[in-house]
């Protein structure tokens, strides 16, 4: 239990906060990870993202737990899809984690039919939704691959996995996070911290092996963001608060729904902002959306949205605006949606929606 290394994650507040982790958290994440992803000797794992991001641990603790190679690909490398694409073949990689953007930047830049890719036996992605219609293009690129949605957040390394099947290459859904893996426990609460019933949207509480200890030198955020459940005399059961929405599908699987704190109220009405953007990813052109809230000139919340188009294709905001408003109920449809070329982005690759939100608010109070 003692502290291995600390990582620091801003999440959606931008301010720093530095996670505890410990050796047995990680090396319990090295453990499943390498068994659910059956992690060889043989494999070449590409090390895509930085080492203060989450899902390096994968490449620097899995890959070396199991004899394997980890390629450590050059960040001027990752900023050209070509060139990302041409290292896949040069290096041989057989598994790769990323977050979705730099797979939908390969699909749509890399010119990925020029290279062979056959070498790819394994694909996870996680962080953010993957809009199924890139996903599906995706599979079927890279047929002799075996894709999976890997959730979790860096507070927890990884807790939830879904193996995504080939014969639902057709389908509109989002992807679920999957079920809790082997030694993690799962609640999903909603008022009062009472446990929600099958197919009722919850919050999700996670105890695992692979949890971190606590925050570095935050006492109010190590307070707030755990459950302590007293079941035996002198055992105490830790769950962590993710802040994410789901439900419980029928099957079994886990939905994510959103952020509990993207949950904002529109004259009165909930709006969930990762909805908007769902329905704003998946019209036709769209390469990126994002949906956030601001105040408005009136001092309501407005909910705004920017989007981005891919290069071949001429998207008009009137029309893009009027499908959003047949998918979504009239108060959740943006006042606002402008077309940018890119997104302000984290460290980790993320789209910033807190600098989105000030920009937007920038250009309300500028009109004023």
């Amino acid at each position: 239990q003692d502290l291995a290394y600390i990582m620091y994650t801003s999440g959606s507040t931008g301010t720093p906060k530095g996670l505890m982790h410990t050796h047995h958290s990680g090396l319990s994440y090295a453990r499943l990870s390498a068994k659910v992803y059956g992690v060889e000797p043989e494999d070449r794992l590409g090390n895509h993202s930085p080492l203060h991001f989450d899902m390096s641990t994968i490449e620097y603790l899995t890959g070396p737990l199991c004899g394997s190679t980890t390629v450590i690909i050059p960040e001027e490398t990752t900023l050209f899809p070509v060139s990302l694409a041409e290292l896949i073949e040069q290096e041989r990689l057989t598994f790769w984690y990323s977050v979705p953007l730099a797979l939908i930047q390969l699909l749509t830049q890399g010119e990925i039919e020029r290279f062979d890719h056959r070498s790819l036996r394994w694909v996870l992605f996680g962080g953010e939704p993957f809009p199924p219609k890139h996903l599906w293009r995706l599979m079927r690129a890279w047929p002799q691959a075996r894709f999976s949605n890997s959730y979790g957040p860096a507070e927890v390394n990884q807790c939830t996995y879904s193996h995504v099947p080939r014969e639902d290459l057709d389908s509109s859904e989002p992807i679920p996070i999957g079920a809790v893996w082997d030694g993690a426990e799962g609640l999903i609460i909603g008022a009062q911290d009472r446990p929600v019933a099958v197919g009722e949207t919850g919050e999700l509480l996670i105890r695992a092996p692979t949890m971190m200890h606590a925050y570095w030198a935050r006492p109010d955020l190590n307070q707030s963001s755990f459950l302590i459940q007293e079941p035996l005399p002198n055992f105490q059961k830790r769950f962590y608060r993710t802040g994410d929405l789901v439900r419980q599908r029928q099957d079994g699987n886990l939905q994510f729904l959103g952020r509990k704190d993207r949950q904002v109220k529109v004259r009165g009405y909930r709006v969930e902002l990762d909805e908007v953007e769902n329905v704003l990813g998946g019209l036709s052109g769209v390469a990126e959306a994002a949906a956030v809230a601001i105040r408005a000139s009136d001092g309501e919340t407005a909910i705004v949205a920017a989007i981005s188009v891919r290069p071949e294709v001429d998207v008009d905001e009137g029309q893009v605006r009027s499908l959003t408003a047949e998918r979504l109920p009239p108060y959740a449809v943006p006042q606002r949606i402008e077309v940018v070329e890119r997104f302000p982005r984290t460290g980790s690759g993320k789209i910033d929606r807190r600098v989105l939100a000030e920009q937007f608010q920038q250009t309300v109070a500028g009109s004023n």
